[in-house]
Parts: structure tokens; sequence; C-alpha cells
């Protein structure tokens, strides 16, 4: 963590003092991807390597875009990627930072977008450790020494889960493409990488870096889709449960369902705002600095000079993503309404059925309370008692009876005791009606 004070960013060229407290995480995969419509090229290098790979090998002219993928979040990785790229020091800073929100700035000559990608995770009962630690959250210690737990949320206990981790992207005015993930990165690098050694895609086919930030923003909306199909099958199965035996046990998965979902639809939220913000892009090279100052602003004009450029091409799909995200939005919102119903309804029903119970109770109560005055009176151990030494039960009987009578009809609700008579006029009118 920063101290209090210090200067913002991360210098590329800085080493802390107690550098020797992060080690270098030798599980990040690198790989540099080089494609054009015509050639396609693709090295795997190792942390240790990459600087020097960078200094070598400057990107390809035949190359349309160079593609910068690392797994893992390293100091070591990232300063060597910035100082090659000239990234700013911000932008650096949070990169290393998980808590950064979902954000995209522009810069003289990148830009630099910040998301998180959810992603269903599939819960094994019979694997104790995993459960155990998806229920506590895993503690992990990360590049600054900050004790964190991972952005784990389950969604159904011995179900299923969401994790929720870091994306960050860069975009250069020289066509390179930059992609950061926690530890993830493989679901989003297979199915992409598939697209580009065809040479039938648009995102091999259009030379268009921007292409690529589209489609890594693609598959991490795509990631989240089956968490929207999952929720949806556990809603159903929770409504039946709660329409036929409810209980507060169920309450309890509901609340834990819909906290996670809140936790998606923020996420969301801040995606679609991501995608519009690209979409709505144009590249402003040497804007003046009275430009944005005057009382009335254009679209343009009110963005900060940038040479990067996000391609028509690129917008119209973006557009398509907007629609995938606004869907994923609203049935989450839907599926938070639906466990908000299901709370209240199980409620609802539980306290029916206690008001039922009261109600029942009362009319017990009700029915003995006279018994129960009479038979203390009478049974109280007076030796001069006339009502008691002379007189049987019945005498008993004959005081108890018009007194339970006629306290049931004062506290029966009115007309319980004319719906018999009412039942059967109509049972008599009907049968009149046949005959």
């Amino acid at each position: 963590m920063p101290a209090i004070g210090a200067e913002p960013g991360i210098d590329d060229n800085y080493r802390p003092p107690d550098a020797t407290d992060h080690p270098t995480n030798n599980e990040s995969v690198i790989r540099i991807i080089d494609y054009s419509d015509k050639q396609f090229e693709q090295h795997e290098l190792s942390s240790s390597s990459l600087k020097d790979f960078l200094d070598l090998n400057k990107k390809p002219e035949w190359a349309a875009c160079r593609w910068i993928y690392i797994n893992g979040l390293d100091l070591d990785v990232v300063r060597n990627v910035g100082n090659s790229k000239g990234l700013h020091p911000l932008a650096v800073e949070d990169v290393m930072d998980p808590s950064t929100p979902t954000k995209v700035d522009w810069y003289d000559d990148h830009c630099f977008l910040e998301l998180n990608m959810a992603k269903l995770i599939t819960l094994d009962s019979r694997s104790q450790t995993f459960s155990r630690h998806v229920r506590s959250g895993l503690s992990v210690r990360d590049r600054y020494g900050i004790q964190r737990k991972s952005k784990w949320r389950v969604l159904l206990p011995d179900k299923f889960a969401m994790s929720v981790e870091q994306v960050s992207m860069f975009l250069t005015a020289d066509d390179t493409v930059i992609t950061i993930f926690e530890h993830s990165g493989d679901d989003i690098l297979n199915p992409i990488l598939a697209r580009l050694q065809s040479t039938k895609t648009v995102i091999r086919s259009s030379n268009d870096p921007s292409m690529l930030v589209q489609a890594v923003i693609d598959a991490v909306v795509d990631t989240a889709l089956p968490i929207g199909r999952a929720v949806g099958e556990a809603f159903d199965d929770l409504e039946l449960a709660v329409l036929t035996a409810p209980h507060m046990e169920q309450s309890k998965r509901l609340h834990t369902l819909r906290s996670g979902l809140t936790l998606l639809a923020e996420h969301t939220i801040s995606l679609s705002g991501l995608v519009r913000s690209l979409s709505d892009h144009r590249a402003v090279v040497d804007l003046p600095k009275t430009t944005a100052q005057g009382p009335k602003q254009n679209a343009v004009s009110s963005q900060l000079a940038t040479s990067v450029q996000i391609s028509p091409l690129t917008q119209v799909y973006l557009h398509d993503v907007q629609d995938h995200v606004t869907a994923l939005s609203d049935s989450t919102r839907m599926s938070i309404r639906s466990a908000e119903n299901l709370t209240a309804l199980i409620f609802n029903t539980i306290t029916a059925s206690q008001n039922e119970s009261v109600r029942k109770l009362t009319l017990v109560s009700s029915f003995f309370l006279p018994l129960t005055f009479l038979t203390g009176y009478m049974g109280m151990n007076f030796e001069t008692m006339p009502v008691v030494n002379e007189h049987s039960d019945a005498y008993f009987w004959l005081i108890a009876t018009p007194v339970m009578l006629t306290t049931l009809i004062l506290l029966v609700p009115r007309g319980t005791w004319s719906e018999p008579f009412r039942r059967l006029r109509r049972w008599r009118a009907r049968r009149k009606s046949s005959g």
C-alpha cells in the first residue's frame, strides 16, 4: 500500500527499498502475438525474459497489431511492459490495485481500460477444502503485502458461486494491445486465439487493434452470462420449494443469492458505462487547451487530446456488446426482484400460518375459559359452601353450559354462526331447482 502523502502512480524506473518483500510471480503466463490478415506469429515468454524480448523485438512492420497477453499480476512484469510502452504511472498503479473501479482513461498515446470479469464457479461438495475456502473467502497477500480476501461470492451453497477478478487493458497509438488478468486469462485467451488463427474472422481480417479490445470485452461479458442461466434454474427450484413447504432456511439462501446478484448488477452497470464510452469516442489529436473551456462543448471537444483510435467497425460491434450487457443487467435486476418477492412470500406464508395457529388457540381458550373460572370457584376449600355441598355436578353443568355458549357467541366473529344456515338454504334452493 502506498504511504500517506506519497507520489501518486508507480514510476516504471523506481524500485522500492522493500522490493525483496515482493517476489516475482513465477506463475505468470506471458504471450506476445503479432498478426495481420496475412501473417500470424506468437511467442511464449517467462517473466525474466520479457524485458529482453521487448527491447530486442519491436513490433514487426508487417504486423497490424501486437497483443501482449499477461495472466497473473506481477509488479516486475507490469513495470517492464510499462517502461517499454511508455504507460502512464497512474495507469500502472491502477493495474496493481485490485479495488480499482471499472473505467476508461485516455492519455496522449494510449488508453487504459479497467473492468471486472464475473465467472460462474461450480462447487463440488465433496471437495471440503475448496468448499471451505469459498465459504470463508480465500485470504491472499497481494504484491503490496496487503492481506485481502479474494473476490468470491457464494450464490447457492454447495452448488455454485461467482468469482470476480480484475482485467486491465491498454490500447496504444502504435497498434499494441496489452491485457493483464489476475488468474483466469485462459478463459478469454483460448477462444480469441482460435479466431486469430483463422484468416476469415473479422478480428483477423480487419487489421484493427481496437477490434481485439472489443473481442476481449465481449468475451468478458459472455463469461458472465452462465451466471444468469444458473440463477434462473436456482430460482425455479426455490420457488417450487417455497410454494410447497416454506421455511426460514430458504430465506437465508435467497439472501445469499440476492447479495451475489447485487454485486453482479453493480459490475454490469459499470461495464455498460465503459462500453458506451468506447462507442462514443473519437480520436482528438493536438486539441487546443482553450477549446474545452467554452460554455458550449460538443462530444469531441470535451475529450482529452489523444491519438488512440476506436474504429467505426469496432463501434458497430460494441453496440452488440452493449445489447448483451443490457440483457444481462435486465435479467440480473429481474432476479433480484424475484428474490425479494420470494423472501416476502416466505415471511407472509409463515406469518399467516402463525396467525391461524393463534386463532385456533384463541377459540380453544375461549371455550375453556368459563369452565376454568367455574372449576376454580367451586373447587375452593371452604367448610361451608352450599353451592358444592347441597348440589351435585349437574348443577355445575347447568351453570357452565349457558355461560360457555354466551361467551362463544360474543367472541366468535360475526357471520360464523350464520354461514351453516346460508349453506343449508343454498342447498335447498339447488335441490328445488333440480327437482
